[in-house]
């Protein structure tokens, strides 16, 4: 293959489908794309929150979609996927995040959010209207609600 052709991992976004709408994150912060399975309970936390899956024996956060991307719980049909996130390439915070359906990869460069939501930037990809999504303000944000209901459940 020569150098034109090949895209770069940092390139390229996994794009995938969550209550009707397309999101992307940076295939280089994905660590793996697993099957949803029914999540178990975290102590002190509401299930509704937040959960874990067992990831080749090792407990893995799972936050809700609508925590994280701010979604209506209602409108949310169940999970296909879990996108396991490792923001950072040299491992640190894994995290995961439910998606209704796994589109493909795109060529295309993450982006870094510059507020405290998730949602970096909203770029049209192929005709369509994608949410590239920032891995460490999910992963900050995962942190942040689970400390904010720590806090309120004392």
């Amino acid at each position: 293959m020569s150098a034109p052709a090949a895209v770069a991992a940092e390139e390229r976004l996994l794009t995938f489908e969550v209550a009707g709408s397309l999101y992307a994150l940076p295939i280089a912060c994905v660590v793996e794309v697993a099957e949803a399975s029914a999540l178990a309970c975290i102590p002190m936390l509401p299930l509704e929150l937040a959960g874990v899956l067992n990831f080749h024996g090792d407990a893995l956060p799972v936050m809700r979609r609508e925590t994280l991307l701010d979604l209506d719980a209602q409108e949310l049909p169940e999970p296909s996927h879990v996108l396991v996130l490792a923001p950072r390439p040299n491992g640190g915070a894994k995290l995961g995040l439910c998606a209704d359906r796994i589109e493909g990869l795109v060529v295309g460069d993450g982006a870094r959010s510059v507020g405290a939501g998730p949602v970096a930037e909203r770029r049209s990809i192929d005709g369509r209207l994608v949410f590239v999504l920032d891995a460490e303000r999910l992963v900050a944000r995962a942190a942040e609600a689970i400390e904010a209901s720590l806090e309120w459940s004392e």
